[in-house]
């Protein structure tokens, strides 16, 4: 199910994957230009769920200013060595200054402003700059400006400190997607002015299986779509499992946890979830695929793979003849036929399992 490239710019788990993409060493031979990366940018954390200070809360209330107490931005940026800061929000469309995102707005104008290290956690030394920034296709960029800008001085006039609001437009042009800049956002980010290319797009292929994150439960997706996405993730996963059975040397066993497993589906990303809850679904993901695998090795080959609380899955093979039965039911698995739009069963041991 491909997607259209208006569907494409809009869609946030292609909008998510662009700021990854911008900001990883990504191997030379993917048509992929890390333009964030260049310039010192990395992954701080994903969806770390952040607030404004609670003085600031209480004098914003006492102001009668909606400002949202948590917010959990897509991605927070850090550039080093400058100690720059961005807090980083993926949008399909503009917004209104009253409308209820702009509640989620306020609060990170705030989080991104002078206080950001209080919000952090870090020493005042470690930040030097912060500021808002958010990703959405380009012809709502301009849409977007107005609204930010109203929100900003409506805190601004009531003195509380708040963060500058960086804009990066995604248009495509020249069978490529580009990342639109303006002066302010050049300045921020260390980007040339205007639009450059980063991802170029080849005829007749659909850029989501190579995403960093190819299945995010916190974006709003249709079934179809979150479907695609599940299974591209159901692939990954299923890729670790042979990899770690094609390395074993038999009769020794190996073991695979549920973390090294995301992380290596998610090319290590799993690593900066922030939000437990979506951290705990995917788990529930991982463990409720990986039984559906080691069933389909079990009945090939008995006894070849087993779960253990706290250790993960156990791969177990007598000699080179039973590796390469195991690796034959492996290859063989087809991830179309599972229900990729089933949730996975609540799971009493996830905190106790600890993988």
């Amino acid at each position: 199910m491909s997607l259209t490239p208006s569907e494409l710019l809009k869609d946030p788990l292609f909008q998510l994957n662009s700021l990854l993409w911008l900001t990883q060493p990504v191997p030379t031979d993917i048509e992929i230009k890390p333009l964030l990366h260049e310039r010192g940018w990395t992954v701080y954390a994903i969806a770390q769920l952040l607030g404004p200070p609670l003085d600031v809360l209480l004098f914003a209330q006492r102001a009668n200013i909606s400002v949202q107490e948590r917010v959990r931005p897509d991605v927070v940026l850090q550039q080093t060595p400058q100690r720059r800061f961005a807090f980083v929000e993926c949008k399909t469309s503009s917004f209104g200054s009253s409308s209820t995102t702009a509640d989620q707005a306020r609060a990170l104008l705030i989080v991104g402003g002078p206080r950001a290290a209080e919000v952090l956690g870090l020493s005042v030394s470690q930040v030097s700059e912060s500021f808002v920034s958010y990703v959405l296709p380009d012809d709502q960029r301009k849409l977007l400006d107005p609204t930010l800008e109203a929100l900003r001085k409506e805190l601004g006039d009531k003195k509380i400190p708040v963060g500058n609001a960086i804009l990066l437009g995604l248009q495509i042009a020249h069978n490529a997607v580009c990342i639109v800049v303006d002066p302010v956002g050049s300045a921020s980010f260390d980007l040339p002015t205007g639009s450059t290319p980063f991802l170029t797009l080849e005829p007749d292929t659909d850029p989501r299986p190579v995403y960093f994150i190819p299945y995010d439960p916190d974006v709003d997706q249709t079934p179809q779509e979150k479907s695609f996405c599940k299974r591209i993730l159901f692939e990954r996963m299923l890729g670790a499992v042979v990899s770690a059975a094609g390395r074993v040397i038999p009769p020794f066993p190996t073991s695979l946890k549920t973390k090294s497993i995301l992380n290596d589906s998610t090319f290590g990303m799993y690593d900066h979830w922030e939000n437990q809850e979506s951290a705990k679904n995917m788990r529930g993901v991982c463990k409720h695929f990986m039984g559906k695998v080691m069933q389909a090795v079990n009945s090939a080959t008995p006894n070849s793979m087993s779960y253990q609380p706290g250790h993960g899955w156990l791969i177990q093979l007598q000699d080179r003849n039973h590796q390469e039965r195991v690796l034959d039911t492996l290859t063989r698995f087809s991830c179309d036929t599972l229900d990729l739009q089933a949730e996975p069963p609540p799971s009493l041991f996830d905190e106790q399992e600890g993988v």
